[in-house]
């Protein structure tokens, strides 16, 4: 239980909102529902063709997840349910299996059960939180290949045949673009029709209800069909009628090889569903001003995955459009989406024998509109004109996605992404200034022995030490300690706020080397979470707890200054020129150096150790 609380867990948030319930807020809250069942309905039937299954696994999936969103997910305005992502991911991860699709409903409740586990293990261990360091650039690219792919695959529903050149068990996108351009030849009149007509008909009702235009353009369309089929008689490609009373559990497929088998696509899936619901999470939550509870969001979501595969449905996440639609229509409290789940299944029971009125072609032009609804302009342009790096993980995330199952994609975009910001944070911001004779500053090069009286210098670091900077930190530093006059190194160390076990033994290697040139090395500006490293891996006994000099918050120079004064005891010489220098370099670094010179040499005025408690 302390690990619960620890983490922000409640077993049953709903009770809270039962606690304080009143009919005001009942009103409120069977409006909402009420409008989220207009969106995700449709929904769940256009996300359920899209990945390949009866569309009764959409709604079974859609009235679940709502019933458990407003049990354990602890939010007022999160609606889970079947999403473009979740659809498009799921029949991709089957296909890199090379599993057919009418084998998916076999292996789907250990995919969905595997899914939920993964994800309560996440808000279990706090690990929920560590999709904020999955880059938006990822993220995009991820979604703008989802929206093609999820075009690409409706394409023979929207022109009425079917994809004879390939087959469901090794169906990969290039495939798809392929059997798709040669079946152009075949297109039937009657989906092209349909699907244009959907196109004015979802135009138009958009104006009239735009907060359900998609519920009203299927009405419409089922009212189209039945005019087509019974007076026209003009054949339709029509979807299948529902019988709620069939309506059965899902416990097939279990086994140990189905796990093993199944066990990287649900880690995938997870992570997936769990990016798409923080966002959601966290954008709404913003907007009321309130934390986001990610913990619980993930709790509630791995419950709804793991229900979902045992009563017959299809995977979950958060969607924006229908959760903004809960917090714009006034939802008070988590009851909004219990309503949303008796409005859902009560529409299945009611309408479920009628969907053969709902003509295949119009309902694949709405996941066409749907899908690229999922695309902001807004982000897509920041994200490809900001830095050469994103710009780069974008693209290639997106080709990945199109050569690759979209897990590997995921995969190479988030490697890619972190080899990128390692590259930028290897090389750790340091260099020496001094005055020449002129009185002119200038860099000193390491590699050159120009200052023969320089006998202490002070260096200023920028960054963290970990292991990617490691080896470029011991080779800079090394080549510094080759000048022949140069005794002491003062390395200053306020803003490196890290260091790690790598390169506190690429720091120790460079202390021997210099202890065998006979060099000091002195740390200052030190703050307590380096110190700490420090001692713990007994480096400070090697290095000399009198050579370092932690940071001193409220008088910056302090630290320095006594790291000066002790440099000059070990020198033992008093007078020393003493310059501390801003430096704006090339990569726009602002860097702080110091140096100290054994004999005056420069046309400027002495200042001496002493004077440095002063900086």
């Amino acid at each position: 239980m302390r690990q619960w609380k620890k983490n922000g867990l409640n077993v049953l948030p709903i009770r809270q909102d039962f606690s304080r319930y009143n009919l005001e807020k009942l009103r409120w809250d069977a409006f909402a529902g009420l409008s989220v069942t207009l969106i995700v309905f449709p929904q769940a039937m256009a996300y359920a063709l899209l990945a390949g299954l009866p569309i009764e696994y959409g709604l079974y999936g859609a009235t679940v997840a709502t019933f458990t969103a407003a049990l354990f997910a602890g939010s007022r305005f999160l609606s889970l349910g079947p999403t473009n992502a979740t659809a498009v991911l799921l029949v991709n991860s089957f296909t890199a299996l090379g599993i057919s699709i009418e084998k998916i409903p076999i292996f789907l409740p250990t995919l969905l059960v595997l899914t939920g586990s993964f994800l309560i293990l996440s808000a279990l261990f706090n690990v929920a939180n560590v999709v904020q360091y999955v880059s938006r650039s990822v993220i995009s690219g991820y979604v703008t290949a989802v929206v093609i792919i999820v075009i690409v695959n409706q394409i023979h529903n929207v022109f009425g045949f079917d994809l004879t050149m390939i087959q469901d068990n090794a169906c990969m996108f290039v495939d798809t673009c392929v059997a798709t351009w040669h079946g152009l030849s075949s297109i039937e009149s009657s989906s092209v029709f349909i699907s244009l007509v959907t196109l004015y008909i979802h135009q138009f009702i958009k104006t009239k209800f735009p907060k359900s235009p998609v519920a009203f353009t299927i009405i419409a369309l089922a009212c189209l069909t039945y005019i087509l089929q019974k007076i026209m008689a003009i054949n339709v490609q029509v979807l299948t009628p529902i019988d709620v009373s069939a309506w059965r559990t899902s416990w097939t497929g279990f086994s140990l090889d189905n796990l093993n088998l199944m066990a990287d696509s649900a880690l995938i899936l997870s992570f997936m569903c769990l990016v798409d619901s923080t966002i959601v999470l966290k954008t709404l939550s913003s907007r009321i001003g309130q934390k986001a509870n990610v913990n619980q969001m993930a709790f509630g979501l791995g419950l709804a995955n793991i229900f979902c595969g045992l009563f017959s449905g299809m995977p979950v996440s958060a969607s924006l459009v229908r959760s903004s639609t809960n917090y714009a229509s006034g939802a008070r409290t988590s009851l909004a989406s219990l309503f949303c789940g008796c409005f859902c299944l009560l529409c299945i029971a009611c309408l479920g024998p009628f969907f053969n009125y709902i003509p295949k072609a119009g309902l694949a032009t709405l996941i066409i509109i749907l899908a690229c609804s999922l695309l902001d302009k807004h982000t897509l342009k920041v994200v490809i004109t900001s830095t050469r790096s994103d710009a780069c993980v974008f693209f290639v995330t997106l080709v990945a996605a199109f050569l690759f199952p979209l897990s590997t994609a995921i995969y190479i975009g988030v490697f890619l992404s972190i080899a990128l910001f390692l590259k930028k944070a290897t090389v750790p911001a340091f260099f020496e200034c001094i005055y020449d004779e002129n009185n002119e500053m200038s860099e000193i090069d390491p590699h050159t022995s120009l200052f023969k009286q320089l006998e202490i210098t002070i260096i200023h670091m920028e960054g963290n030490l970990f292991f990617a900077s490691s080896e470029i930190f011991r080779d800079q530093m090394r080549m510094i300690s080759e000048r022949s006059a140069l005794k002491i190194i003062i390395l200053k160390m306020r803003n490196v706020m890290h260091i790690d076990a790598t390169c506190i033994l690429a720091l120790e290697e460079l202390l021997y080397y210099m202890y065998l040139n006979k060099r000091v090395l002195i740390l200052s500006e030190v703050n307590k979470y380096v110190f700490k490293a420090l001692q713990r891996s007994r480096l400070t006994e090697f290095i000399g707890l009198e050579n370092i000099f932690t940071d001193k918050r409220s008088q910056s120079n302090l630290s320095t200054a006594l790291a000066l004064k002790h440099a000059q005891h070990i020198i033992g010489d008093k007078n020393f020129y003493v310059r501390v220098l801003v430096v704006n370099n090339k990569k726009k670094r602002i860097q702080t150096t110091a140096e100290i010179g054994s004999e005056p040499q420069q046309k400027s005025s002495p200042q001496s150790v002493q004077d440095a408690d002063k900086l």
